[in-house]
């Protein structure tokens, strides 16, 4: 099956989209602050030999863990990941919590957590130490 992948200029409206619709501080403001991780991540993600949700774990991964926008990161990430999946005929249909989110972005989760996360199983609860 050949999957469909978005392009730099996607996430770039996405990041746009999410900003405008899903405010969260008073300071959210688009900008991108490197092209370039945007461009590896994506290159990361087609060349990995694995099925779509490793795919999309990778896709999620790092796109919050390298932050490639000034605001809405975690957001983007998730939208993204959602609809990169959702493209490649995999439904979510379940709510996400924002704690997980962090708990990705510092390292708390493994990635085969957060893979049957995307599967809906259920992960355990972010605890900071």
């Amino acid at each position: 099956m050949d999957l469909k992948y978005p392009s730099v200029a996607e996430l770039i409206q996405l990041n746009k989209d999410v900003l405008s619709e899903i405010r969260a501080k008073r300071a959210d403001r688009h900008q991108v602050l490197s092209h370039k991780k945007l461009e590896t991540i994506l290159e990361t993600i087609q060349k990995d030999p694995g099925d779509v949700y490793d795919k999309a774990t990778i896709m999620l991964c790092e796109l919050i863990r390298r932050h490639p926008f000034a605001s809405g990161t975690r957001r983007t990430a998730l939208v993204a990941t959602k609809a990169f999946l959702l493209q490649n005929g995999i439904a979510i249909n379940r709510t996400f919590n924002a704690n997980i989110l962090t708990g990705i972005r510092e390292n708390f989760y493994t990635t085969t957590e957060v893979k049957n996360w995307l599967k809906g199983y259920e992960i355990r609860q972010f605890q900071r130490y």
